[in-house]
């Protein structure tokens, strides 16, 4: 496989290093030259135009070199940055918002040997009709994504396939340690749909080790010992095993005693079950056969990167020592436990069976309102811990559909912006509080804007699970925070486990509203900010993402000019639903009401954008 070309660690780590510095050094210096223009009686907004707008256009410039030159995790957190228009220079989230899709991808000849390998054919053509190799929809820091179309099977290879499942009947299936319901089915080639159908009263979403379920394993998806290793659909390599093929955690080590397995005896599978004919192929045969492949055939095709996990390791450790420096010197913000707690959910973003299992599960909690929120979904079988194909979601990324919005008259513009707005808050908002689940890298270039309005959300390898105490704490906070009562936002952040070195209520308010909600201002480099006044002692890992995602809704209210949004507002019913479903010790999901709430700006203006598509980044 061909080497994306990245120096060694030990340049990297001086190359950030030098850069890093220079654009530290200049701000030290700005600051000198602003203090002394004070002295000498300039105003603040001559001191602004003279001093710091150039300042910040020059930092965002060496800040884009240094993500576009070095790549890893700089990439991502430059990304970050520049959706963080609440406090981050205009001229500097000017220049970081263009680091989307802006990274060198793999050559066409190296993403076909990548797919080749992990997809476990000789010819991509035994699975897309076609595949664009030459202009990826996005390049990202670890993978790059193409938009195909699905081959088409022949009307009698379909038939011999439905036939097979038709004749087949359900086998028991004993459920192995560590294994859930998206592992069986991403092992086998079946769908969540499948499944439940099968197991109708099981809660799928809480498998047991040793419980047995019933699953289907049609002739078309028998498995072969010559199957490559990594090949989709493996049942040794399944939904947790390495690129070597071994099985891992979560893998499709579950076992199967069917007294029915065979009861249909030879030729039913016809040429569908061939030992000629490659797993995936077989896989997606039965995806087509039973419905469960898009109706059109048009696929994202994300693939990763090679060298991708120890460039990002070691970004990320200069990325530490950095916080460190910042946390003690600029900052009294523990910001070495965020990398940290950043570091895991980096690792478990290079496993795409994780990636795929995290975004079937959301796409199904969140199908009742699939008309307004969309969410990609698999191609069953297709997935390797380094290939994943999922359906192609339509629409325009939200930066472009930003300046087509621009151009509408005033009224429409507004109705536009906070449908859009509202929407992307509603998506996570039924995520935190319904499941716990949730997408957790939110920028502006995992977001597309469909016909009417409708939001897709891209990109699910961070992704973060809130354990249950965390979410109705959280529930308890923002409702707090809506109801606007100092003292209980201080005895919500306290549940939470959010320490402070000054327990004043009204300061701990504060910094509540600036951390999680969109009406707060958040300015860590403000002497007079809460951070500075009261530092964060403690902060619980797991409200890192939650917290990052708050940040993405200030930082889209703010580009939108949207200044009266409150996510805490429009959180309060499901965070009441959340404690009620609590107190009545039922789970998280929520009942059809609720996904039939009226909000704010969701059915007022039919947006039309012509439109390109890409699915994940």
């Amino acid at each position: 496989m061909e080497s994306r070309n990245s120096p060694p660690a030990i340049l990297r780590t001086f190359e950030f290093w030098g850069r890093a510095a220079s654009i530290y050094g200049t701000y030290k210096v700005a600051q000198l030259h602003a203090l002394g223009l004070k002295v000498l009686g300039r105003s603040d907004a001559e001191i602004q135009e003279s001093v710091w707008v150039p300042q910040h256009t020059q930092a965002g410039e060496k800040m884009y070199e240094l993500c576009i030159a070095l790549r890893g995790f700089y990439l991502k957190a430059g990304q970050f940055i520049g959706s963080r228009g609440d406090f981050v220079p205009e001229q500097i989230c000017k220049k970081l918002t263009l680091l989307c899709d802006k990274v060198p991808p793999m050559s066409a000849a190296a993403t076909k040997a990548a797919l080749q390998r992990e997809l476990g054919v000789q010819d991509l053509g035994q699975l897309f009709e076609w595949i664009d190799l030459e202009q990826p929809l996005g390049s990202a820091s670890i993978s790059q994504v193409h938009k195909a179309r699905l081959r088409r099977f022949s009307r009698s290879e379909l038939a011999r396939a439905a036939n097979s499942l038709k004749r087949q009947r359900p086998s028991d299936w004993e459920v192995a340690a560590g294994q859930g319901a998206w592992d069986v089915c991403n092992a086998l080639g079946m769908s969540l749909r499948e499944l439940r159908s099968l197991n109708k009263g099981v809660d799928l979403d809480h498998l047991q080790p040793g419980q047995r379920i019933k699953v289907l394993q049609p002739k078309c998806l028998q498995l072969h010992d010559h199957q490559p290793a990594g090949a989709a659909g493996s049942a040794a390599g399944g939904a947790g095993s390495g690129s070597g093929g071994g099985s891992g955690s979560g893998g499709a080590r579950g076992r199967s005693s069917s007294s029915s397995s065979s009861s249909d005896g030879g030729g039913s599978g016809s040429s569908s079950s061939s030992p000629d004919l490659p797993p995936a192929v077989a896989a997606l045969m039965h995806a087509v056969a039973v419905g469960d492949a898009p109706k059109n055939g048009l696929v994202a095709v994300k693939v990763q990167y090679p060298d991708a996990l120890p460039v990002m390791t070691s970004d990320l450790s200069n990325i530490r020592a950095a916080a460190f420096y910042l946390s003690k010197t600029e900052l009294k913000f523990d910001l070495v436990s965020a990398v940290d707690e950043l570091n895991k959910q980096i690792r478990l973003e290079f496993d795409f069976t994780r990636e795929a299992r995290v975004m079937d599960t959301i796409a199904e909690h969140l199908a009742p309102i699939s008309s307004r929120l969309q969410v990609p979904r698999t191609v069953g079988g297709l997935v390797t811990r380094r290939a994943l194909v999922m359906s192609f979601l339509e629409g325009v990324p939200l930066l472009e559909a930003s300046s087509r919005v621009a151009q509408l008259s005033p009224l429409q513009r507004d109705l536009a912006k906070r449908r859009i707005l509202t929407r992307v808050s509603e998506a996570y908002g039924r995520m935190i509080f319904g499941e716990g689940l949730f997408q957790a890298d939110g920028h502006p270039g995992n977001i597309l804007i469909g016909r009417g309005g409708r939001v897709g959300l891209l990109d699910y390898g961070q992704s973060k699970q809130l354990p249950d105490q965390q979410r109705r704490g959280f529930a308890e906070l923002v409702l707090a925070l809506n109801k606007g009562r100092p003292a209980d936002i201080s005895a919500a952040l306290a549940q939470l486990g959010v320490v402070t070195e000054k327990n004043d209520p009204g300061l701990r308010s504060e910094m509540a509203y600036g951390m999680f909600d969109t009406r707060g201002k958040v300015d860590p480099f403000d002497p007079n900010s809460p951070i500075k006044r009261s530092a964060i002692s403690t902060f619980p890992a797991d409200l890192f993402f939650v917290l990052r995602v708050v940040q993405l809704l200030r930082g889209l209210a703010n580009g939108m000019g949207i200044n009266d949004f409150s996510s805490a507002r429009q959180w309060a019913p499901y965070a009441r639903d959340t404690l009620s479903r609590a107190r009545r010790g039922e789970g998280g999901r929520y009942g059809l009401r609720h996904f039939l709430w009226p909000l704010h700006g969701i059915n007022v203006l039919p947006l039309q954008f012509p439109w390109r598509g890409g699915s994940a980044r």
